[in-house]
């Protein structure tokens, strides 16, 4: 699956007018289509609809203001959605998470209601994004923030409950790695795994492809 987006989450990034993502996206997703599965990452209704209509099959939707207009959408083209964890208007609205509590049951609770409203819509397909890619205000010290992380991806088990899979973005750490920065996707790919995620949201897909080929051989559960 290729995710496609036009507007960073980064909290300092520049915003992307609807327009503009429009006119960026279609002709990529247009030309991608034969040749894989297709997601599109976005916040804005009408982004939505001209990627789905130009045969995008997956929604990352990463905002919840018209959460019910997105879903909508997706279930008139039968497509998948990837549901990101927020409690703001979109991801670009900078939130705090409690990085010494246990991260889980907020996530079971924050989920719950999210789903059941994505299945009464008719959207069958949901695959849950607890959300550690994305920027938080009070997880600017990168060692509490990778650690935060690392719980959720060792942690992931416990959202079985939700009847939904998971997809998890796997971090860099640069503080921990360094130059080798780009293995580390590697190494937080096992913990995830191991933790029970389904998809795996990665840059470094021919070092992924080694890892998890790895522990699919030697049957590690």
């Amino acid at each position: 699956m290729i995710d496609l987006g036009a507007e960073s989450s980064n909290a300092t990034a520049a915003r992307v007018g609807a327009d503009e993502q429009i006119a960026t996206l279609v002709p990529a997703v247009e030309g991608l289509v034969e040749h894989a599965v297709v997601s599109v990452e976005t916040y804005e209704p009408r982004v939505v609809k001209a990627c789905l209509a130009a045969g995008a099959r997956v929604l990352n939707m990463t905002g919840r203001e018209h959460e019910d207009e997105m879903l909508t959408l997706a279930a008139e083209h039968d497509a998948a959605v990837v549901m990101c964890f927020g409690e703001t208007a979109n991801v670009r609205e900078v939130s705090d998470v409690s990085p010494d509590a246990d991260p889980v049951p907020v996530l079971l609770d924050h989920f719950g209601a999210r789903l059941e409203r994505a299945r009464s819509l008719g959207v069958d397909r949901v695959v849950i994004d607890p959300g550690m890619g994305f920027f938080y205000g009070n997880l600017v010290d990168p060692m509490v923030r990778v650690r935060h992380q690392t719980r959720v991806l060792a942690q992931t088990f416990r959202l079985r409950p939700l009847g939904a899979p998971v997809c998890n973005v796997l971090p860099h750490s640069y503080d921990i790695f360094g130059d080798e920065f780009r293995k580390a996707e590697g190494f937080f790919a096992v913990l995830a795994v191991l933790g029970g995620a389904h998809l795996l949201r990665v840059h470094e897909v021919p070092h992924l492809r080694t890892v998890l080929n790895a522990l699919e051989l030697l049957e590690v559960r």
